[in-house]
């Protein structure tokens, strides 16, 4: 998961990567929202989650444009770093590839190929984190998405927190257990992991994630500020059939989300979850 920092709420969306050259590398439209957003402001995160652990790494966000003068100079003046870590990227995703060539005919233009920008995260701050892996848990409808991709989620176990902390090189985030209760998006984040600040400017990421066809990807990124509920532990318990221990419960006051249904992307406002 890619963490892009604003002035406004955290944008977190998944992405393809390979780790050389001591930094992550990444791929992404030059007319993806996250693109403009890091230009802004490019202090971002990556966290990558797997078999009960997870690695954060916190830096800075920069963009190669190859159809650019700048950004070609600057892909030279790299030297053959640039060029293996491109190639790694592309062994390491050559499933993931394949099936983006597969749906090729039915990828918008604006993802092909020659729109591409390649994203290269250099971290300041790395952490690693024991996570919790439930086997099960019942049906939870993310509220503010079509029904079509509601449902897609409603078993998804993993929730993906973000905030934004002052003072830190990048978001925050960590992958916490998630549940609806009365209309409002609970999650729990296990102890050990920093607690967000009251208030703070927040997403909670759900997402089915294909093995290899990006047109077959949903998710949900609902955004907005997270408050400290004890509330949550009874939400989590009632979904989970487990009693949280320790940790953090938290509500996130929804105000947007942002849904995606492979190249299918909308943004909707919403009033505690309910789209207007």
């Amino acid at each position: 998961m890619l963490a892009i920092q604003s002035s406004d709420l955290p944008l977190v969306n998944p992405a393809a990567f390979s780790y050389s050259a001591d930094s992550v590398w990444m791929t992404t439209s030059r007319y993806a929202a996250k693109l403009g957003l890091a230009r802004r402001d490019p202090r971002a995160a990556f966290l990558v989650e797997s078999h009960g652990r997870s690695v954060l790494l916190q830096g800075v966000l920069e963009a190669y444009d190859l159809r650019s003068l700048s950004g070609g100079v600057r892909a030279l003046l790299e030297g053959p770093r640039f060029g293996l870590s491109m190639a790694g990227y592309a062994v390491k995703n050559a499933a993931f590839i394949g099936g983006y060539l597969v749906d090729l005919a039915g990828v918008p233009r604006q993802w092909w190929p020659h729109n591409r920008v390649v994203l290269r995260l250099r971290p300041s701050r790395v952490r690693g984190t024991v996570t919790v892996e439930p086997e099960a848990a019942a049906r939870a409808p993310v509220p503010g998405v079509p029904r079509p991709v509601a449902t897609a989620l409603a078993r998804e176990l993993t929730g993906y927190v973000c905030w934004v902390a002052r003072g830190a090189p990048g978001p925050q985030m960590a992958p916490g257990l998630w549940a609806i209760g009365d209309g409002s998006l609970y999650c729990w984040l296990p102890e050990g992991l920093p607690e967000p600040p009251e208030a703070a400017p927040s997403a909670v990421v759900v997402e089915y994630h294909h093995p290899f066809r990006a047109t077959r990807m949903v998710g949900a990124c609902s955004r907005g500020r997270l408050v400290s509920d004890q509330a949550a532990l009874e939400a989590i318990a009632d979904r989970y059939g487990l009693e949280p221990e320790g940790g953090t419960p938290l509500r996130l006051e929804v105000n947007r989300v942002t849904w995606w249904r492979g190249f299918e992307v909308r943004t909707t406002k919403t009033v505690s979850g309910v789209p207007c």
